[in-house]
């Protein structure tokens, strides 16, 4: 497949178009459609990005978002965002707000009153034969383990796949952005705990939910992945540039054992650290520059940080 970025004029050419779907109750729910001509591999048109499902969960439970509040959500562009609210039955203001900005799309979910609202959420339509790669460095959700288990078939793809969004002890590094190869990714504006269903429920929908009073989400659009991951940096914010000792070698050393003698035999005269104490020696014997020597958590007595 042939990847490039179109110019920020030719990304202006975009719309959200409301629709009326039907949950199982029979109720018509609230549901969006986001277009882009960065959502169409061939680049002929644009292609179109469904989300429905859209709640909110409060004191009386889970409660759909009504249809009245999309059904006028047309021609919207970067000129004319989109915006509407609705008055529930018990009083409450629901509110919703769709920003298009450049190739991406901003949505933004809210309700007053919002003090006993404890989560939002939404789900996006998924192809047969599309795939999602992000949110952490595991290899599949749960305890560290799963992701180096024996056998094991999941790689990059998280299709299938149940991912809470909250730090796990210890390999985590997790964020609440992932990328999809239909040509887009989405960013939760949000530090409240979240979790992503792939396709696990339902084949034919990603289900992202977040707790907090009101939810912002980003959606990017591009067919190269590389664009997706530049956009969500600049909104994340970019890294520091660390000082020109971090790009120097680095030597770990995980647990400690005091020798008798070093790995030639001679015998060790100190007291404690013989193997960190070899480990610099040896480093300065074969010319290798030690910049960070790294000293992890089982080197303390009983394996205690």
């Amino acid at each position: 497949m042939k990847l490039k970025i179109p110019t920020f004029a030719a990304l202006l050419v975009m719309a959200v178009t409301g629709c009326i779907t039907t949950n199982f109750n029979g109720d018509s729910t609230a549901a969006l459609a986001f277009k882009s001509k960065e959502l169409s591999p061939k680049g002929s048109g644009n292609g179109t990005l469904k989300l429905d499902g859209l709640f909110y969960e409060a004191a009386q439970g889970r409660v759909a978002l009504p249809a009245e509040l999309t059904s006028n959500a047309t021609d919207v562009s970067a000129e004319k965002p989109f915006s509407a609210q609705t008055v529930m039955p018990d009083g409450r203001v629901d509110k919703l707000i769709v920003a298009p900005e450049g190739s991406s799309f901003s949505l933004q979910l809210s309700a007053e009153p919002s003090a006993d609202i404890v989560k939002w959420g939404f789900a996006i339509d998924a192809h047969d034969d599309e795939y999602f790669t992000g949110l952490m460095e595991r290899t599949v959700g749960g305890p560290q383990q799963a992701s180096w288990a024996s056998g094991i078939k999941p790689a990059m793809d998280l299709r299938g796949q149940k991912v809470d969004m909250i730090l796990k002890p210890t390999t985590s590094v997790y964020a609440p952005f992932y990328i999809s190869s239909r040509g887009y990714a989405t960013f939760a504006k949000t530090d409240w705990p979240g979790k992503y269903d792939f396709c696990f429920s339902d084949k034919k929908r990603v289900k992202i939910e977040f707790e907090g009073p009101s939810l912002e989400m980003k959606f990017y659009t591009s067919q190269d992945p590389a664009a997706l991951v530049k956009a969500h940096a600049l909104d994340a914010g970019l890294p520091f540039l660390p000082p020109k000792s971090f790009y120097t070698p680095w030597r770990w050393r995980d647990e400690h054992t005091q020798r008798e003698t070093y790995y030639d035999g001679t015998p060790v005269t100190g007291s404690f650290n013989s193997e960190t104490k070899e480990d610099i020696l040896m480093m300065n014997a074969y010319g290798i520059p030690c910049g960070v020597y790294w000293i992890d958590g089982p080197w303390g007595p009983e394996h205690q940080s």
